[in-house]
């Protein structure tokens, strides 16, 4: 299929037959689609295009009409459709050189390159084939409007250069008076093109005709001055001054001296693939197109630019400049504008004596001098937007700029994250950068050295430079280097480069600078000091004993300086060699009181908000109340600390937790490691975290906690902390499959819990030890265990505590033969519940109903419960009542012969998988083999269930055998 629209649009069928666009607004929404082809469009951009501020109330659904007219009109036998619909939006699928626009580039190219070459006669033929593409002007049918108006505009300066180009090699190929003719055409379409006026002026020269060639000259001033105000470039009067003072203006004209003062390409250069691909797509010669890279240091930004540059320089025949603007340069001063422009325009042959010492003076004349030619400006560097806004081009020149800072305010431009290497590349950098062939003969370990470098090209690059110094390393040992934190940025220096040096670049700045920055640089250290895996606003706000609003504010600076990597909103990363810089300077200049006390902010600031979203769902109780706790007051209460970050209601919890999970585990990590003020309250947050961390789907996070906590609670001999530890990883053992060790740590936290006169949390490990043993097979045991929790806490505990009971021995109730009991007592969980508004226990006695009722012969009402029960926890982020749900629905499906029981066995198994309960993983991939029926495809679930079910020994639920025969 062939799209021209170098004229009126036209499309041909693969047949070479016109397809019919009889519709203005068709051809406006194609045209607006193949100017942008291959790219989304909104439905907002078409609108725009379609009736420009004043859409009717319709367009939405007339765009999608346009859209699907075309669609069909474009639709071709056993292919894809041509229109596809893309978030939003629709882009067209064009392959190359379907448009004329490409057959038109591709030629401009091959004669530019020609005419560089010297082949005259070649690139005559080529210029004149892309010419010849033209039919007049582009897109002449299509209604105009504000979004296609500037890239019609660059397309007709395409055709002016082209056409500016086969003047020039008409010109050197002999065949001046044609040269002339074409001069003439060019410039009664553009008056204001210098270029052609030289061309004009050299041909009527070479025929003869020097009094033309003056007037001329005369007639481009006036014309000039009348429409630009602005007299001719230097080159126009010095080729006016050789033919009025007889001299030879050959020189001026022949050829126009190129400037390529590019600095030699980083080899080897590995990656950047697609970084690649959007610039060169970007950089065509358009009129003013700029490309902006940001990133942080050593990302590679400068190499990308200077690579891409000399795959750009042929299509830039005037030149391509280079200039440093020393804005990622330690102690230096980034270049003033006008210093900037100075450089330029000399670069550009004018004489210093020349250039304007004023900066908006000197802006004016970059932008004269630099009007009608192709150049490409590599801005290495720059520390702002305002240093670059007088350098960027215009006419048909073009820009990369480079600078850590994203230059947000650019007037024009696209702007593009360098980001560090992925894996892959990463590893053949090192190798080709000097590792050899210890990359191949080495794998994991070259993956290893690449990951301690962070994937950061100039660590990579100065590790390779090390390994290639040290040829009888093995990588391994080199690995063993890096390893260690405390060393790794001294490693990572050779000769003159140091990736610490480099990255200080962006730090240094603000410890030295005024109130606000110096806050930002201590901030950046404390959260290397801890370190946070994840930069929020709270736990920075903690940090520093700061609002959040102020928090904010320092992240988005250390952001501006990439120092951090903005990610989510209020959620920020640092990278590894960052944080370890971070926590040098840290250690170096706050002192251990401080990075205490800072610590300690934090710990205590999770604890609150930990405490409060534990108090979301559970109706106000924690499991920080002993029994003569009041419950917590509202969360805006004079004791909340300034800084703590607060779910508002039960749903919020789950994205809560995933932003601030991983910081809770680092704080309570940094704490168990350094000791001293922080460990008590670390403790307390460890087991205040766990049940929300498991409950959540990070089982081995809530281990680790569980884990440095009981170290710490035995090292400094906290009973009550130590029992209630015990507790909690009684129940991990006992998802992980180790019944045995569960039973001891609940019974040693029972006794500890007895001694301690704490009845409540001594009833807490009695409920569990009946969960424990009915899981086991022994629902009298169980029920035994559970009778005596109840009554504890009938006397002990609050209505959340009775409630809970009344939910956890309602099937061991249910087996020692108590059916109505159990049913009576599971209603009055529910009741008290919602009642007190505990989400937590009103799951999971609403998961318990389900499974009584179905077990009762109730498959409605059973079937109506569960998938509320589902409802709810999927809102309050509760898997394991939710996975215990979702495996009661499929026995009830399974019951009633329904298909969809074997998606409930899936899903139940992959919430098993999150919350590491091995039992109900087995019980979930059993119930899959048993729902699959005959399917060849149930043998490995079945198989898998067995061998699984068979050396988790001791676990058999009479629920569970009652509802899938296990």
């Amino acid at each position: 299929m062939r799209f021209n629209l170098l004229g009126p649009l036209t499309v041909e069928n693969t047949a070479g037959q016109p397809v019919p666009l009889p519709s203005a607004k068709q051809r406006t929404v194609l045209s607006a689609l193949l100017l942008w082809p291959n790219e989304a469009l909104t439905a907002a951009d078409l609108m725009a295009a379609l009736w420009d501020a004043d859409p009717p109330a319709s367009a939405a659904a007339n765009v999608r009409t346009y859209v699907l007219r075309l669609r069909r009109l474009l639709e071709e036998p056993g292919t894809p459709p041509r229109i596809a619909a893309r978030s939003g939006g629709y882009l067209v699928r064009v392959r190359p050189d379907e448009r004329d626009v490409e057959r038109f580039d591709a030629a401009a190219e091959r004669g530019r390159a020609y005419l560089s070459s010297g082949d005259t006669t070649r690139a005559r033929a080529e210029l004149s084939e892309a010419a010849g593409l033209w039919r007049g002007e582009p897109l002449a049918d299509v209604p105009p409007s504000p979004l296609l108006t500037r890239r019609i505009g660059l397309l007709r300066e395409r055709r002016m250069l082209v056409a500016e180009d086969l003047a020039e090699a008409t010109l050197r190929d002999g065949a001046i008076a044609e040269a002339v003719r074409l001069s003439r055409a060019l410039l009664d379409d553009d008056p204001l093109r210098q270029r052609a006026w030289e061309q004009l002026m050299f041909g009527l020269y070479r025929l003869g005709d020097v009094p033309g060639a003056l007037d001329a000259y005369r007639t481009a001033r006036r014309v000039l001055v009348e429409q630009t105000g602005l007299d001719p470039g230097p080159r126009l009067q010095r080729l006016h001054d050789d033919i009025l003072h007889h001299r030879d203006p050959v020189a001026t004209v022949s050829s126009r001296p190129a400037v390529h003062d590019l600095p030699p390409a980083v080899e080897p250069f590995v990656g950047r693939a697609a970084e690649t691909a959007t610039i060169l797509q970007d950089l065509h010669g358009d009129a003013g197109s700029v490309v902006a890279l940001h990133g942080p240091g050593g990302v590679g930004k400068s190499a990308l630019a200077v690579h891409v540059a000399h795959q750009l320089a042929a299509r830039f025949p005037d030149g391509v400049l280079y200039l440093d603007l020393r804005g990622a340069k330690t102690g230096a001063i980034p270049v003033r504008p006008v210093d900037a422009i100075a450089r330029l325009l000399r670069a550009l042959g004018v004489p210093a004596a020349a250039v304007p010492s004023e900066e908006a003076e000197a802006a004016a004349a970059f932008r004269r001098h630099t009007a009608h030619r192709r150049l490409l400006l590599v801005l290495d560097n720059a520390d702002s937007a305002a240093q670059v806004a007088d350098l960027l081009p215009a006419g048909p020149a073009a820009a990369v700029i480079t600078s850590r800072r994203h230059l947000a305010t650019l007037p024009r431009g696209r702007h593009l994250a360098v980001e560090v290497l992925a894996e892959r590349d990463a590893v053949e950098l090192l190798g080709q950068a000097g590792a050899g062939q210890r990359i191949a003969a080495d794998p994991g370990g070259a993956r290893r050295v690449a990951e301690l470098c962070g994937n950061l090209p100039l660590a990579l690059r100065i590790a390779a430079a090390r390994l290639a110094s040290r040829p009888g390393w093995p990588l391994q040992a080199f690995v063993e280097r890096l390893d260690d934190p405390a060393r790794r940025l001294d490693e990572l220096s050779y000769d003159d480069v140091g990736v610490r040096r480099t990255l200080r670049l962006g730090y240094e700045p603000l410890s030295e600078g005024g109130p606000h920055e110096q806050l930002c640089a201590r901030a950046f250290r404390l959260i290397g000091e801890v370190p946070l895996a994840v930069v929020t606003v709270g736990a920075t706000a903690a940090l520093l004993g700061v609002a959040p609003r102020q928090a904010h504010e320092v992240l988005e600076t250390l952001a501006d300086q990439r120092l951090l990597e903005p990610r989510l909103p209020g959620r920020y990363e640092l990278h590894d060699l960052l944080r370890i810089l971070a926590g040098e300077d840290a250690r170096a200049r706050e002192s251990a009181p401080e990075r205490a006390a800072a610590l300690v902010r934090l710990i205590e600031s999770y604890a609150f908000a930990v405490e409060h979203a534990t108090a979301l769902l559970n109706g106000g109780w924690t499991p920080a109340n002993s029994p003569s706790d009041p419950v917590r007051p509202a969360p805006d209460g004079p004791w909340s600390p300034p800084w703590s970050p607060l779910p508002g209601n039960a749903a919020e919890v789950p994205a809560w937790l995933d932003a601030e999970q991983p910081n809770i585990a680092a704080a309570v990590t940094r704490a168990s490691e350094i000791g001293g003020v922080a460990t008590r309250p670390a403790v307390r947050l460890a087991w205040l975290s766990y049940a929300l961390f498991w409950r959540g789907g990070a089982p081995a996070e809530a281990h680790r906690l569980i884990e440095r906590s009981l170290a710490m609670t035995a090292a400094l001999d906290l009973t009550t902390e130590h029992a209630v530890t015990l507790y909690y990883r009684a129940k991990l053992r006992q998802a992980g499959g180790d019944a045995v060790g569960a039973e001891a740590d609940l019974r040693s936290g029972a006794q500890l819990a007895g001694r301690l006169g704490d009845q409540l949390r001594r009833s807490g490990c009695l409920d569990a030890l009946g969960n424990l043993f009915y899981l086991r097979g022994d629902p009298r045991q169980a029920l035994r265990c559970h009778d005596q929790a109840l009554r504890l806490r009938r006397t002990h505990g609050t209505p959340l505590h009775v409630a809970a009971s009344l939910s956890n021995m309602a099937d061991a109730r249910f087996d020692a033969g108590r059916q109505r009991q159990a049913l009576v007592g599971v209603r009055e969980a529910l009741e008290i519940a919602r009642r007190i508004n505990a989400t937590g226990v009103e799951g999971a006695a609403l998961a318990m109903l389900g499974q009584l009722e179905f077990r009762l012969g109730d498959a409605v009402a059973a079937q109506r419960t569960l998938a509320e029960t589902i409802e709810l926890t999927a809102t309050t982020g509760d898997l394991p009542t939710q996975c215990e749900a979702t495996l009661a629905r499929c026995a009830v499906r399974l019951s009633v012969g329904r298909g969809d029981a074997v998606d409930d066995a899936a899903a139940a198994r992959d919430l098993a998988g999150r919350i590491g309960d091995r039992y109900l993983r087995a019980v979930a991939t059993h119930a899959m083999a048993v729902a699959s029926g005959d399917d060849p495809r149930a043998h490995q679930p079945a198989e898998e269930a067995y061998a699984e079910l068979k050396r988790l020994t001791g676990f058999r639920s009479p629920m569970y055998a009652a509802f899938f025969g296990l």
